[in-house]
This record gives C-alpha cells, structure tokens and sequence, in this order.
C-alpha cells in the first residue's frame, strides 16, 4: 500500500501477515481525507482496529499532530511499529495500543479531534461508538469515520449526530459529530443527514 497525499504521499505502508487484516482501498482512503480535508491538520488522531496503520499514517502525512494506534492482533502492532518507525520521525507523535479496542477506549484519557474507525464487517461498530461517547473521548467539534458495508446502515448513539455519508461501491464512510446541548434537548438532527427536524419549542 502507499499513502495517497501529504508529505509521505507515495511512501509505502506494509502491511501485517495474514488475512486477519483488510485494508481500506486506496480510493477509499483518498475519498475519505477529501472529505476530512483541513480537520487533519493538528489533529490528535485515533485510528480503531488499525491494521497496518495506514488511516493513522495517512492522517500524519496530512499534518495530524499526533495518532494513537489500536489493534489487539500482534501481527499488527508489529507491522505498525515497523511503518511507524520509518515513515513518523518523532516518536512522541505515535503510541500503539495493542488490544481490544473496547479496553482501550476505557484507557485513553483526554479527547481526539478526528477518530477513524475501521471494524471488521461481520461485528460493526455500536459498541465501540457507545463506549467512546460515553467516555467523552470525541472533542466537542471533532469528527468520527467509520468504514461499513454499504447494504448496512450504521446505528448511531443518541449523543452523536450524522455529517455525511459517502458509498463508494461495497463500502460506504460514516462522518459523525458530537450534537449539542441544544441539538440532544430539542431532538434536531444534521442538516446533512437528509432527515426531518423535529419541531421547534
């Protein structure tokens, strides 16, 4: 695989050993930056079920600040130990957790401006958006993409509002943000989300 844009565009990212792992496509990728565009630069990234690491490589080669990588399989966290090493020269840019990403919501402290979230297809995400809501661990005008299957809606929580879906064939890109006060209290929804408002009190 190679990084599609940035200052690593180009650079290739290994990825781990196996068929536990299904990359993005690169098309995807590239579809999913054109949509996250300025957001990236300065960003504390977190990249779910990571992988090779090549959202959260591709997010520092975009101008992300940081990246916290999280996978539980060990053929992972070694590939992306190995991408990291060569591809981000500071090492306090990047940080491998390697488990369950559930137990490494509950572990992560503070909160991330972009949080990329590629599951595998047959368990989705619900669990993992729940858990990372409830721990507040998406800033206030951050924004979460998770990658589905595009025959599959993706349920979001209460708390979380939809910016944007994009398909691109077999898979479709889930944007969501967190609503605000006045959003959860008045049941308003995304303008972008193609869905009636609720009356206004």
């Amino acid at each position: 695989m190679k990084l599609s844009g940035g200052d690593r565009a180009r650079q290739n990212v290994s990825a781990p050993k196996g068929r536990k792992t299904r990359p993005t496509a690169a098309k995807v990728r590239e579809a999913m930056f054109a949509v996250l565009g300025r957001r990236v630069h300065g960003a504390r990234v977190l990249d779910l079920f990571a992988g090779s690491g090549a959202l959260g490589f591709e997010a520092i080669s975009r101008g992300a600040a940081s990246v916290v990588f999280v996978d539980k399989d060990g053929a992972a966290a070694f590939a992306i130990r190995r991408n990291a090493l060569r591809l981000i020269e500071d090492e306090d840019r990047w940080r491998i957790l390697p488990m369950q990403a559930t137990r490494a919501l509950r572990t992560l402290r503070g909160t991330f401006d972009v949080i990329l979230i590629d599951p595998p297809y047959d368990r989705g995400a619900a669990e993992e958006l729940a858990l990372l809501m409830q721990r507040g661990l998406l800033a206030a005008d951050g924004i979460a993409v998770v990658e589905h299957r595009s025959k599959e809606a993706l349920a979001l929580p209460t708390s979380m509002k939809l910016i944007k879906t994009s398909k691109y064939r077999d898979t479709s890109l889930t944007f969501a943000g967190v609503r605000t006060e006045r959003e959860l209290q008045t049941g308003e929804r995304s303008a972008d989300d193609g869905r009636p408002r609720s009356p206004r009190s």
